[in-house]
């Protein structure tokens, strides 16, 4: 699970040992916001990731022996595969569009911690209207929380190479989306030089 990768600050937590139902459901909590977003990519329905993040909550309460150090990647990996569990059928009909696709992806791209903070900074909704529901999933998980391409493929029930089909799309839309910001950043800038 250290593929889950996060951009949120981890804290120093004393008493080294085991964590308790509290400490548990607090991760979820001090995560929420994340944890929402990531399952909002997925789903694409704000009622379906609540829902996500609500289930992987519940599950928590089951495993309060789990290490503190391990929590936060345990949240994120819950809320995750709830998530994808909300749209599997949804991710099932997108993947017949990759099908055919051919991919130069490599497997080491993925997105910085800086491109994670300014993707962050755009509305969900923009997003899930750019990407289908595979792509959005490869571009949480791939690109956001830096899983393989194997993992994700694993994941999501379908084949290494519709996953870096679907995740090429996403990095194509970020790219696109970044050149078109750049673009309109450097324009605002000249009007106010005028």
């Amino acid at each position: 699970m250290e593929w889950f990768h996060s951009t949120e600050q981890e804290q120093e937590r004393p008493n080294g040992g085991l964590a308790s139902s509290h400490e548990i459901q607090s991760a979820f909590d001090v995560q929420r916001e994340y944890l929402y977003w990531i399952a909002l990519l997925i789903t694409g329905d704000e009622a379906l990731a609540n829902q996500a993040v609500v289930n992987a909550s519940t599950l928590s309460a089951n495993y309060s022996s789990v290490f503190r150090d391990w929590l936060n990647g345990w949240a994120k990996y819950a809320t995750v595969r709830a998530a994808v569990r909300e749209v599997r059928d949804l991710i099932s009909a997108s993947a017949s569009h990759y099908v055919d696709s051919s991919s130069k992806q490599r497997d080491d791209e993925v997105l910085s911690d800086d491109q994670i903070m300014w993707l962050r900074h755009i509305d969900p909704r923009e997003i899930i209207a750019a990407l289908d529901p595979l792509a959005r999933c490869a571009l949480a998980l791939r690109g956001i929380q830096h899983a393989s391409l194997a993992d994700c493929a694993l994941l999501l029930d379908v084949s290494r190479g519709i996953v870096a089909g679907a995740y090429s799309q996403a990095l194509q839309w970020n790219a696109e989306h970044v050149g078109a910001h750049a673009a309109l950043n450097n324009k605002d800038q000249m009007d106010s030089r005028v």
